[in-house]
């Protein structure tokens, strides 16, 4: 088993375990790690809209003397781009090093063909 498998693995549990602790709590169902859907393109659509969107912000901002900006806004549009993959194979994530960990493991599993040094990126 690789260690994104693993990763991703620990992802899931954690995610079953605080939902399952909110709903005891009569709390709103919610984690902090990775849960596994339906398959989910209407999210995937969304994720890629926010994505196109944080890549015009990287434009803009440096047209308005902000290009600080950018580099948060490139990060971003590459976040959002492995969050509608995700969507994509049934997969809701929020934690980064979750949604990493399923972009290693979708492109190990040769689901993805996703080079090496985007994932390295984030």
């Amino acid at each position: 088993m690789s260690q994104s498998s693993k990763h991703v693995e620990w992802c899931l549990n954690k995610a079953k375990k605080e939902i399952t602790e909110c709903k005891k709590l009569g709390k709103r169902a919610k984690h902090r790690g990775l849960s596994k859907t339906s398959t989910d393109i209407g999210g995937a659509r969304k994720h890629l809209a926010k994505a196109e969107h944080n890549l015009e912000g990287i434009t803009r901002f440096k047209e308005i003397g902000f290009s600080d900006w950018s580099m948060s806004a490139g990060f971003y549009c590459m976040y959002h781009c492995f969050l509608a993959i995700a969507a994509k194979f049934g997969y809701e994530s929020a934690n980064q090093a979750c949604t990493i960990s399923l972009m290693r493991l979708l492109k190990e599993s040769s689901k993805i063909p996703l080079e090496e040094k985007f994932i390295a990126l984030l």
